[in-house]
């Protein structure tokens, strides 16, 4: 017995670095387990960025142009039923271009100013493609990124803190099982982690899209949502008997 309760003060000692409301001694027995866990579930919403991005010999054509076209490009978006509320600028530029050595001379004279404006668009996982697909006939021609989200975060993070807690009990009770005891109550429990989301989406990429051939040979980009990943790390402290 003298052994086995040098090994709980010394094995369960640490627990005193992550909360001096803990007291270990030889009245209070615990034992402390850091779990991780993950949840993973299917999207619900898509956060689109989608932007027109033009050049010009002046600046004011190209400010100009750039205005025309974004125009165009967010009524369509409204008029697919897309709220207001849900558009949110993400980029707006205009300025000077940096020159690209392999463009030709014409191209340079043409390319002296360059504008761009973007925006991000939140809706429903169902309406993403049609968006999309809209959005690029209408004018837009920088499709940069697909974000794939949940409704509710935080519910999906307490899910996972939650599993991470049951997997802690279980490697708890195994440990006092094999120490010859009995596992009690939770004493303590903290999430040492954030959410965390599975964003991995880039332009035409074959993560997020692909381009397949319809019976009028045009080109169609479709969309793969992702799953959404929340993982949590939880340090925990049950009782023993």
């Amino acid at each position: 017995m003298k052994l086995l309760s040098a090994l709980f003060l010394f094995a369960l000692s640490a627990t005193l670095i992550f909360s001096q409301d803990i007291q270990v001694n030889r009245q209070n027995k615990t034992i402390a387990v850091t779990a991780d866990q993950s949840v993973t579930v299917d999207p619900e919403l898509a956060i689109l960025a989608i932007g027109y991005h033009n050049y010009a010999s002046t600046e004011d054509l190209a400010f100009q142009d750039n205005v025309r076209r974004a125009d165009v490009i967010v009524k369509a978006v409204l008029a697919a039923g897309v709220p207001k509320d849900n558009i949110e600028t993400e980029k707006l530029h205009l300025g000077r271009t940096e020159i690209d050595d392999k463009w030709t001379p014409d191209m340079k004279k043409e390319r002296q100013f360059e504008a761009r404006q973007s925006w991000n668009i939140t809706l429903p996982v169902s309406e993403a493609q049609g968006i999309v697909n809209m959005a690029v006939k209408s004018g837009a021609n920088e499709v940069e990124d697909v974000n794939w989200d949940v409704s509710d975060p935080v519910a999906l993070q307490a899910k996972a803190s939650g599993a991470a807690l049951a997997k802690a009990r279980e490697i708890a009770d195994q440990m006092a099982k094999g120490l010859g005891t009995k596992l009690g109550e939770l004493v303590y429990a903290s999430n040492r982690a954030p959410i965390l989301r599975a964003f991995r989406n880039i332009v035409l990429n074959t993560e997020s899209a692909s381009v397949s051939r319809v019976v009028e040979e045009k080109p169609q980009l479709t969309l793969f949502p992702q799953k959404v990943k929340s993982e949590a790390t939880v340090y925990a402290v049950f009782a023993i008997e």
